[in-house]
């Protein structure tokens, strides 16, 4: 029988000093690819895409389990990083939200401030619309007389018919 050969081992401290090198540069990997997506100028995966696990391995380079393998506080800082990114775009978008509310507050006010203009309009417009009934039914009546003192006029003065706008003593004057 062959003899077998012997497995190397390799010098324990030399293998502990290339893990220590390798997890190092996989975290400078992930930290600028964590960094590139925040700043939304990834160079492996879609703009826009968000900051997950997923993607900021994809983005290093790195198989995900690897992420999460070797580096969990890594994890927690992308965690932070996210929800500090959503509570940021939450303020924006209640700030936002109350500042749609006030112009909306504002044009509600606009809005019953002429609701209640065009009610006092409406009033006075039918008020004006009475009085020129009043007024159409006075000159009609101003018209007849006229049109009655004008054929009497014709007539040589003599009362020809009695209208029913002129009163009893104005037909005893004639």
């Amino acid at each position: 029988m062959p003899k077998a050969k012997p497995v190397r081992t390799g010098n324990a401290a030399s293998l502990v000093e290339h893990k220590a090198r390798s997890v190092k540069a996989t975290r400078e990997q992930l930290e600028l690819a964590l960094a590139r997506i925040l700043e939304g100028k990834p160079k492996r995966v879609q703009p826009g895409a968000s900051a997950s696990a997923l993607s900021v391995a994809k983005e290093a380079q790195v198989d995900r389990s690897t992420l999460y393998r070797y580096h969990p506080d890594f994890l927690d800082k992308l965690k932070r990083a996210t929800n500090s990114t959503a509570d940021k775009l939450l303020e924006s978008k209640r700030g936002e939200l109350s500042r749609t509310q006030a112009r909306a507050r504002e044009y509600r006010n606009i809005a019953e401030d002429l609701h209640a203009e065009m009610e006092a309009v409406a009033r006075n417009n039918y008020a004006l619309s009475h009085r020129v009934q009043e007024l159409e039914d006075l000159l009609r009546q101003r018209d007849a007389v006229i049109a009655d003192l004008q054929e009497r006029v014709r007539d040589g003065g003599k009362v020809v018919r009695v209208h029913p706008a002129v009163t009893q003593p104005e037909q005893r004057r004639r």
